[in-house]
């Protein structure tokens, strides 16, 4: 038995030896194309960047991105644009599309991965762990997801301190306004209204819809926030707090407006998905709505 069994476990060996290198080359050569900025975020965190070949409009970090060539809105993708860039496979969120155009894709052999997205902290989770297992980066998966956690832990930690003593969390809005469109709110539904929860605050808006909508000058005062969010930064650089009050006088007389608590975000770490950013600008968040005395009119990333 003894002679028989050696060469058979040697065997065996060898061979789950050989299953894992296969695997591993296969992991660490695909080409593959990121739709959407936090799919594209994840990917760059899991240390697999050096395989995405293009991205799409919405996937401007990190940097590195920004050398590659763009297929358009994730929502609106060409099939003759990917399939000359010869992929392995398109990666993005269960709102990639349109249909038509996965469908081709899928026809010619590339392998399309679309991941169930939803605005909440489990989301991100899941397509991280969803991810670094298409990616074989399982261990990178679960080291990102324990960092962001943490930002998020202590995010909602000052948010609840503050309402032990206050009795109420800060009322924080999220307005929208960018290309020269009129303004909106966010409000339930939408990844802002999901950012503004994570980072502890609470969106008086999220009571009266959902998704975006404009509002009128009473009911903007009416909800009275103390901390506007908005998207500039990067996103949109040449929107400051300055120019969001001059093309939104209302928002002056808003305990806000008046305490000058206006923030700027990246806007386009709300576009397809939450990403692995969403912890350090929550934790960033949540510190301008509970200890703002050095964090007005900030800007983060």
């Amino acid at each position: 038995m003894k002679t028989t069994m050696k060469p058979l476990i040697l065997s065996t060996l060898i061979g789950l030896s050989a299953s894992a290198a296969v695997a591993a080359e296969t992991h660490d050569t695909q080409r593959i194309i990121s739709a959407g900025n936090g799919v594209t975020e994840i990917i760059y965190a899991l240390g697999a960047g050096d395989q995405v070949v293009a991205v799409d409009q919405t996937s401007t970090w990190p940097a590195e991105v920004n050398k590659l060539p763009r297929l358009g809105y994730h929502k609106q993708l060409s099939a003759e644009g990917i399939l000359a860039l010869e992929p392995s496979m398109l990666i993005g969120t269960s709102d990639m599309g349109p249909p038509s155009t996965l469908s081709q894709l899928k026809s010619a052999g590339v392998d399309v991965e679309a991941i169930p997205l939803e605005h909440s902290a489990e989301s991100i989770e899941q397509q991280i762990t969803t991810l670094a297992e298409i990616l074989g980066k399982e261990e990178q998966g679960e080291k990102l997801w324990d960092e962001i956690d943490a930002s998020l832990g202590e995010a909602q930690a000052l948010a609840a301190n503050y309402e032990a003593e206050h009795g109420e969390k800060v009322p924080v809005l999220f307005v929208l306004a960018m290309g020269g469109r009129a303004p909106t709110v966010a409000g339930s539904g939408s990844a802002a209204n999901a950012l503004i929860d994570l980072s502890g605050g609470y969106n008086p808006a999220a009571e009266q819809f959902k998704g975006y909508k404009g509002l009128s000058n009473e009911a903007l005062l009416l909800l009275a926030p103390e901390v506007i969010v908005f998207p500039g930064s990067r996103s949109n650089p040449n929107m400051t707090p300055e120019k969001l009050m001059e093309q939104m006088p209302i928002l002056k007389q808003t305990p806000a407006g008046k305490n000058g608590r206006v923030v700027a975000i990246d806007g386009n770490l709300l576009l397809g998905g939450l990403g692995p950013r969403t912890g350090d600008v929550a934790l960033s968040l949540a510190k301008t709505f509970y200890a703002p005395e050095d964090d007005n009119n900030l800007q983060i990333n």
